[in-house]
């Protein structure tokens, strides 16, 4: 008679530990999805549409290859053709796209390097006031930052006309360059707060 006790014991027992497998299984899946990426403050994702994505979480064959530092050998770079104006009478703005042609998302954070070349070249400052965040593009996708500028009036200061933008996307050394498709700005390279600078990639 004990030994069909001892039976019954040792069934109660595997049915116990089963139920306690599941259980653990559920706060595991929990625990993955609290740890998810999101579209918050401190990056955002942007489809193949240009457009902020609702579903930031990677999904599909190629998700776990995702998520390197976009290379300059795989973007496309582009000036938007009509420059978009911060403040008409004073400071206009020029925006930079960055295109995703690789087969893989890629990530950036912070600022390219931008240097306007004509009589000589000038490295632009950072627009500090906003706050750089990681920004995902996903194939196909693009991406922007903004060159701010001051155009040249007669008498306002020093006149540089430049040539050239060459473009280092954030956290890369290979440069890109694109013509400077407006007229002359006023040199302030020497400035403290210039008004000509660079904000981060993924700014508005």
């Amino acid at each position: 008679m004990p030994r069909p006790r001892f039976r019954w014991s040792a069934v109660a027992v595997v049915a116990a530990g089963l139920t306690l497998g599941g259980c653990g299984g559920d706060h595991s899946e929990a625990a993955a999805t609290s740890s998810a990426p999101s579209a918050s403050a401190s990056g955002s994702v942007v489809d193949g549409s240009g457009s902020p994505s609702p579903s930031p979480t990677p999904s599909g064959p190629g998700a776990a290859a995702s998520g390197g530092r976009c290379r300059t050998a795989d973007l496309g770079f582009a000036i938007v053709p009509t420059s978009r104006a911060k403040n008409p009478n004073l400071q206009y703005a020029l925006t930079v796209t960055l295109t995703n042609k690789g087969a893989k998302s890629c990530v950036m954070t912070g600022y390219p390097g931008v240097d306007l070349v004509g009589p000589l070249t000038w490295s632009l400052a950072r627009q500090t006031a906003v706050q750089p965040h990681r920004v995902t593009v996903r194939p196909g996708a693009t991406t922007t930052f903004n060159i701010f500028y001051l155009p040249y009036v007669q008498g306002s200061g020093d006149e540089f006309k430049p040539t050239r933008i060459v473009v280092t996307p954030p956290g890369e050394t290979h440069s890109h360059t694109l013509p400077w498709p407006v007229g002359s700005i006023l040199l302030q390279d020497a400035a403290t707060h210039p008004g000509t600078y660079v904000s981060p990639v993924g700014a508005k």
